[in-house]
């Protein structure tokens, strides 16, 4: 009786077994359709009774993607939906479309003057500067992707950007301090130092005594570095100590090097000198200093600020006072931050006002009075949108659906001459769908982008695309899209096991290529 119970329980394991194997068999169906026209790519769907997308089998795919047949192209589907789920039993319908010669072009890119060409960074925000001696400007910048990174500007160079060292950062930077010397540059980020060198982006390894760091600042192969107790002054390149300015008065937050010694601003506006000794610097009645950047010789510049809190920016020697100021127009806002070159009367600055940061370079004129290397503002544009007829960088219309009028299907006359578009964006770019969710036209690959719209071109059968991922907003114009051919790959009866009367096997075309595996998209 035991070894009859144990036969028994075999048996039922095998037959449960077997079961198992049937219930997760492929429920793999054969497509065919008939390509209306001889070019293009194909977007192809199974659809539910009530028009419903299920899956998308085919997502612009050329010609030769497909099997080869004597009645024509040939892809499989295995039955699951979307999600990856099995379909339930049922009748579904396979259809979509070729889509021809239509024409994606880039137009215009908006709200970002940074961007000027394909090679550009996609920066969102500048949160610091340095000018370098050769004119260059370096900026420490967050990048569209949640990237940070220190790229490299150069203003009067056709070749304008490199990157000089980009990484991750999910949360943009709450406090920022820049500085460079011949070789390297020193980015003091939310209290944590770092050094990267200048020529490959390597990373420098830094003494482990840099701790509790309040400001820094570096001219030519010297480096200041303050902390709690002193500022501590470093040769470069090998960072090593060359003394230090102890007892330094209390609260400062921004140094930099002169030719002999250095100045410092702390944080209720006093100016302060070091050489050999602390001394501070009388400033006229009312203004206070925010920032300090080293200029020619013994000057200096300074982020002054006046009593009815309009700010500048000054160059002053110690000696002699203040050489020059430079004051933005009423109305343009405020200055946030700035740097100067320590070689030539020359300063960028960043002036902020309500959804607006700008950045400009401006150099002292020989005979006086000042000229702008460049002006750059960025526009916050997360939610552009569509407002009286003209694109604005905050909207709440966002139009994402337009019909066009289509060519027609030569070989189907009943075949729809009207189509709805919709602008998509997801985790694999951007583009235009059918209403129903279909891919048609790919304008853009990979993620980041976040908001997508399209109004009427000025063509017929065109359409102005625009996307943004954060930094700017990219225009494109698609025409020609009544290149773009319905057509219709039959009903597909589905059983709990597979498709209840599956098309008859089909040899290849002679001289076709041999067909390759089935398709599981």
């Amino acid at each position: 009786m035991e070894i009859l119970r144990l036969i028994v329980a075999l048996l039922v394991g095998l037959a449960g077994t077997v079961a198992a194997q049937d219930a997760a068999a492929p429920r793999s169906v054969e497509i065919r359709f008939v390509p209306p026209g001889g070019e293009g790519t194909v977007s192809l769907g199974v659809f539910d009774n009530s028009g419903k997308l299920v899956r998308a089998i085919c997502d612009e795919w050329t010609f030769n993607r497909f099997r080869i047949g004597i009645n024509g192209l040939a892809v499989s589907w295995d039955g699951s939906d979307s999600s990856g789920q099995p379909v339930a039993a049922g009748t579904y319908d396979a259809g979509g479309f070729v889509v021809g010669d239509v024409k994606v072009e880039g137009e215009a890119v908006h709200f970002n003057d940074w961007i000027e060409g394909h090679d550009s960074p996609q920066i969102v925000t500048v949160a610091a500067a340095q000018l370098m001696s050769d004119g260059d400007v370096l900026l420490a910048a967050r990048l569209a992707g949640a990237t940070g990174a220190l790229v490299r500007y150069s203003p009067e160079s056709e070749a304008r950007w490199r990157t000089v060292v980009s990484a991750p950062r999910p949360e943009p930077a709450k406090n920022a301090q820049l500085c460079v010397s011949d070789t390297a540059a020193f980015v003091l980020l939310d209290g944590v130092l770092r050094a990267a060198n200048l020529a490959d982006g390597s990373e420098i390894k830094l003494p482990s005594a840099f701790e509790n760091t309040r400001a820094i600042g570096a001219r030519g192969s010297r480096l200041a570095v303050l902390d709690d107790k002193a500022l501590h002054f470093y040769a470069l390149p090998l960072v090593a100590p060359k003394g230090s300015a102890d007892n330094p008065p209390p609260g400062l937050v921004s140094v930099a090097l002169l030719d002999n010694g250095c100045v410092a601003a702390s944080g209720d506006g006093q100016l302060w000198l070091w050489q050999d000794k602390w001394s501070r610097i009388d400033l006229p009645g009312g203004l206070k200093v925010r920032q300090v950047s080293p200029g020619r010789g013994q000057t200096f510049w300074a982020l002054e600020e006046n009593s009815e809190g309009i700010s500048s920016v000054a160059q002053y020697s110690p000696e002699e006072g203040n050489l020059a100021r430079w004051t933005p127009a009423p109305g343009e806002g405020k200055i946030s931050w700035m740097a100067a070159s320590a070689g030539k009367d020359y300063f960028v600055a960043a002036i902020a006002s309500p959804g607006v940061q700008r950045t400009v370079a401006i150099r002292r004129k020989e005979g006086g009075g000042w000229e702008y290397v460049f002006d750059k503002k960025i526009t916050a544009c997360a939610n552009f949108g569509w407002s009286a007829g003209k694109l604005e960088p905050s909207s709440g219309e966002l139009p994402a659906e337009l019909p066009v009028q289509l060519d027609g299907n030569p070989l189907d006359p009943d075949a729809p001459g009207e189509l709805t578009l919709r602008a998509f964006a997801n985790e694999t770019g951007t583009g235009l769908s059918a209403a129903d969710g279909l891919p048609l036209v790919r304008v853009s690959d990979g993620p980041g982008f976040s908001r997508v719209m399209m109004v009427a071109g000025s063509e017929p059968n065109s359409v102005r695309f625009f996307q943004s991922n954060g930094a700017c907003v990219e225009e494109y114009v698609i025409s020609n899209l009544g290149a773009i051919t319905p057509f219709d790959a039959g009903e597909i009866e589905m059983t709990a096991t597979g498709e209840a009367s599956p098309p008859p096997a089909e040899e290849p075309e002679e001289g076709a290529p041999a067909p390759p595996p089935a398709a599981t998209p």
